[in-house]
């Protein structure tokens, strides 16, 4: 494999995942790969995304050293900017996620040029508006707050 441009890639929402992830990376990559995704048009920029671990400190009196251990993962949160489309499904999908209070997540998958696939759960925390001025393109700002791995699928 080598390394490649951001062109090409893709990211699409699924449906709500009304359960919770199964406990291995193999069962939930059979889970979510199995769902219908819906593209989201017109998106310009997907931001970083991906586990960091916490740094949980612990200063020993002893040996007078400070101890690092990993605690929490977290995958962070998304920022998708995107071209504003009100016709997009992908687009409405977003709004419609975004107004759900529910506990569940929706399924993400974002598709790059060379064929590798990442899955997770988000939900949709933010949709925002940026209108600009006269020769600006109007655009959406999405924030995705991921609750899952990034389940990545080189198939």
């Amino acid at each position: 494999m080598s390394v490649n441009t951001a062109a090409g890639t893709r990211i699409s929402i699924g449906p709500i995942v009304e359960q919770d992830m199964p406990a291995t990376d193999a069962a939930a990559i059979t889970l979510l790969s199995g769902l219908t995704f819906v593209e989201i048009g017109e998106v310009e920029n997907i931001g970083d995304y991906g586990d960091t671990v916490g740094d949980v400190t612990f200063a020993s009196l002893g040996d007078s050293r400070t101890r690092h251990l990993k605690g929490l993962a977290d995958a962070g949160t998304m920022d998708l900017t995107i071209g504003f489309d009100s016709g997009d499904a992908g687009q409405t999908a977003l709004v419609a996620a975004q107004k759900d209070r529910s506990r569940w997540n929706y399924a993400f998958k974002v598709v790059y040029e060379d064929g590798l696939t990442d899955y997770f759960v988000a939900k949709v925390m933010s949709i925002g508006k940026s209108v600009g001025g006269a020769e600006d393109v109007i655009r959406r700002n999405v924030s995705l707050g991921i609750n899952s791995p990034i389940y990545e699928d080189a198939a």
